[in-house]
C-alpha cells in the first residue's frame, strides 16, 4: 500500500518486497533512492508485522510520478475512505477477474502462451497483489492488523500506531530527563 503525504510516497515494507521481487519494468531509481548504501537494511524484520510499516519514502520526482501512476498499488487515502462491505465486493471482483483471466489465458494455445507469457505475468502479479493489499486493508479496518504509519501522517479517521523510537533515541531521551 501507499501514502501519499505532500510530494513524497510511503511504501509498506510488503510492497516493496513485491515490486523488487515479483515485477519487471521497474525504475532503477527506485532501487537506489530506497536502498543507497544499505541493500538489506530495509527488508530487516522481527515480525510479520514488521511488513505492514509505511517506512519506505520516496522524494525524487520520477520515482513520485511512478508510483503515484500505478493504480495496481492500493492508495491507502483513497480505499480507507471506502465502506467496509464496498471493499469486500471489490476485493471478490477482482479475485474473480483474476481467476477469470488466468483461465483464458490457461485455454490459449501454447505459441500464445509463450509469447505473452512475462506480460500476463506481470498482469496476473499485480492483479492478485492489489487482492491481497485490500485483504491487509480489510484485516487493518476489523483490527486483526496493525499499520504504522510515519510521524508525519495526519489523518483523523485514522486510529494510527506510530513508528517507535528506536532503542538509541528512547535511551538518550531518558538520559536527558
Amino acid at each position: 500500500m501507499k501514502l501519499i503525504i505532500g510530494d513524497k510516497v510511503y511504501l509498506q515494507k510488503y510492497e516493496i518486497a513485491h515490486i523488487t521481487h515479483s515485477l519487471n519494468g521497474i525504475p532503477g531509481s527506485m532501487l537506489d533512492e530506497l536502498f543507497g548504501d544499505d541493500p538489506d537494511g530495509i527488508f530487516y524484520m522481527n515480525s510479520p508485522e514488521d511488513g505492514y510499516r509505511f517506512e519506505c519514502v520516496f522524494k525524487d520526482p520520477k520515482n513520485v510520478e511512478w508510483l503515484t501512476e500505478q493504480d495496481w498499488i492500493v492508495d491507502f487515502d483513497r480505499f480507507f475512505k471506502m465502506e467496509l462491505d464496498e471493499l469486500e465486493d471489490l476485493q471478490e471482483r477482482l479475485r474473480v477477474a483474476y481467476s477469470t483471466c488466468v483461465e483464458e489465458f490457461n485455454a490459449k494455445d501454447d505459441a500464445y502462451r509463450k509469447a505473452h507469457f512475462q506480460e500476463k505475468r506481470d498482469f496476473f502479479n499485480k492483479l492478485w497483489h492489489k487482492v491481497n493489499s485490500l485483504d491487509a486493508l480489510i484485516g487493518f479496518r476489523k483490527g486483526k492488523i496493525k499499520f504504522v504509519f510515519p510521524d508525519e501522517y495526519q489523518n483523523a479517521d485514522v486510529t494510527t500506531t506510530k513508528k517507535k523510537p528506536s532503542f538509541f533515541a528512547r535511551l538518550f531521551s531518558r538520559s536527558a530527563q
